[in-house]
């Protein structure tokens, strides 16, 4: 915080990785993307974050993270840690992931909240390039998200979609499904949104042949969200949906002036 307004103070970037940073009056937007337009076999991204006190930070991305062929074994990472202060908050809201044939991707992100901390997070993924008819066809991914309140863990959650279990577009996998998303919603300053958004999801019935399936469950101090859907467009529209209350907060929705 430098007066009465969120800045940032300190940041520095290395390839493929780099930032933009738009001057934006009510929060800090980050704006993260690659040299390369995408994440190459043996590529590793490692980003810390520390947000103080009071303050309010986006955390987003250009595009879409686009994960490249894999070839040899090579693994391509992505590490995200982040501590959140008191009565800050944290929006992690990233396009998608986009694992192409062939990819190998590994993700992990550590939260850590003080004890007047919020954080909203959204991770979600594609099928890959549907146009070339390539539709989970990615060699691996793996992501895990762990989230810490006043150092206790809050939250945790590992996923692991790999051929070798079985195939991906089995209707007992990801069946019909191109698009699946994670929302979580943590903090004291969103706990009514968080119990307005489970009281609304806990009424809804699930339709046989649904195109977009919504569950939600509390956790200590918020709901966790989970999306499933048969195009990225509608489950971008629904996440959008669902976080139009950081608007008056952060200037506008995480993806207002993209989409």
């Amino acid at each position: 915080m430098v007066g009465r307004r969120t800045e940032i103070t300190r940041a520095q970037a290395s390839n493929p990785l780099k930032f933009l940073y738009p001057r934006r009056r009510d929060a800090a937007w980050v704006y993260t993307t690659t040299f390369g337009g995408g994440l190459v076999a043996g590529d590793h991204i490692d980003l810390a974050v520390e947000i103080g006190d009071s303050t309010s930070c986006v955390l987003t991305s250009q595009s879409a993270t686009k994960v490249y062929k894999c070839p040899g074994g090579k693994v391509t990472r992505q590490t995200t840690r982040a501590t959140i202060g008191n009565e800050a908050l944290l929006v992690i809201a990233p396009d998608p992931i986009t694992c192409f044939a062939g990819a190998c991707y590994q993700q992990e992100q550590r939260l850590d909240l003080a004890i007047g901390g919020n954080l909203v997070l959204v991770d979600w993924l594609t099928s890959g390039r549907r146009a070339r008819n390539e539709r989970w066809m990615f060699t691996r991914y793996s992501s895990r998200i762990d989230i810490r309140c006043d150092g206790r863990q809050r939250f945790l959650d590992s996923v692991l979609l790999d051929p070798a279990d079985g195939p991906l577009e089995s209707p007992y996998r990801l069946g019909r499904f191109h698009c699946v998303a994670l929302l979580v919603i943590m903090g004291p300053v969103y706990e009514r949104e968080s119990a307005a958004i489970l009281e609304e999801i806990s009424r809804q019935t699930i339709e046989p042949a649904a195109s977009l399936i919504q569950t939600a469950s509390k956790i200590p101090r918020g709901v966790v969200l989970r999306i499933a859907g048969v195009g990225t467009e509608q489950v971008g529209q629904a996440l959008q949906r669902r976080l139009e209350f950081l608007a008056p907060r952060l200037g506008g929705g995480p993806w207002s002036r993209k989409w």
